[in-house]
């Protein structure tokens, strides 16, 4: 442990999200000014000099301050010490990372946003159920059978890019399936508690972890263009996920997984390579162009 984590170790947790803070709004904005740190938080000006003080004391070579403006900025010696992914960096932006509100003034930014957002009250019953490991009933509503009253076991919820599912053992049919949280009609929390053979561990197709080899579509002219979309090493992505997610990761990127590669380049700019890895995946059946060989699984 480098003496920096050690530091951070020992701090309040209420301090360390003040540093991150300071810390992505000098390097993603480029500026930072105390108050930036007192209004974000709702703290004391002087509180947020001894968070300043505390950063400069930790990334000495980080911060350079300007005069004329008044503000902090990066150095051009500045390292972070906080390793936050690209994903959580966007969400952060995304969320307001300067002032409490979407988009920080100056960094305009759009997205794509869902159609199938769940009911929050429904929502609320879910994970609760999950979180303290009690079964619910409920009132689905499934396009092969309508409207069925079932009794499940959650332990987990999944987005799928299009859709939240809650991961669950349905006691009618005895095994682990995902239900559309939106098509939970009605739920009850029951007075009961998660068996054995009705826990995440007994969920096979949760537990086991599958890896998926991912190259450029090998009908695209420039497969350049596709690894410098996806930053690929080596002309491939390599991905490990859990096998009960793994035919949503394959459709939502947007992957051939066909054993011809015959599926539109225009449109599926990837395509898996080692097909064989989905044979035991349930979920496979979800993915672009896959078709189980007879006998398999």
């Amino acid at each position: 442990m480098t003496q920096v984590e050690k530091e951070l170790a020992q701090a309040p947790r209420s301090q360390v999200e003040r540093l991150a803070f300071i810390e992505a709004r000098l390097y993603f904005l480029g500026e930072l000014q105390r108050q930036d740190v007192a209004e974000r938080f709702a703290v004391a000006s002087a509180q947020a000099s001894r968070d300043l003080s505390l950063y400069k004391q930790l990334a000495p070579k980080n911060l350079d301050y300007d005069y004329r403006e008044r503000t902090y900025q990066p150095s051009t010696q500045f390292k972070r010490i906080f390793q936050l992914s690209t994903e959580n960096v966007l969400w952060w932006l995304k969320s307001g990372v300067g002032d409490g509100l979407p988009n920080p003034p100056g960094l305009p930014m759009e997205s794509v946003s869902s159609l199938c957002t769940p009911d929050v009250d429904m929502l609320a019953q879910v994970t609760r159920a999950i979180y303290r490991h009690k079964t619910l009933e409920i009132k689905y509503l499934s396009l092969s059978s309508g409207y069925k009253t079932r009794r499940i076991a959650p332990h987990a919820l999944v987005d799928s890019g299009k859709r939240w599912h809650v991961r669950a053992f349905d006691r009618e049919n005895n095994r682990f399936s995902d239900f559309v949280i939106n098509r939970i009609q009605y739920a009850q929390a029951l007075d009961e508690d998660i068996v054995e053979h009705e826990l995440a561990a007994a969920d096979t197709q949760w537990t086991e972890m599958v890896n998926l080899s991912l190259i450029p579509h090998p009908k695209i002219i420039h497969q350049a263009a596709i690894e410098a979309d996806y930053q690929m090493k080596g002309r491939r992505i390599e991905v490990t996920c859990r096998a009960a997610i793994a035919g949503y990761m394959l459709r939502r990127w947007g992957v051939d997984c066909s054993t011809d590669k015959s599926l539109n380049p225009e449109e599926y700019h990837l395509a898996l390579e080692n097909i064989d890895s989905l044979v035991n995946v349930e979920s496979a059946e979800l993915a672009p162009g896959f078709r189980r060989i007879k006998g398999q699984s």
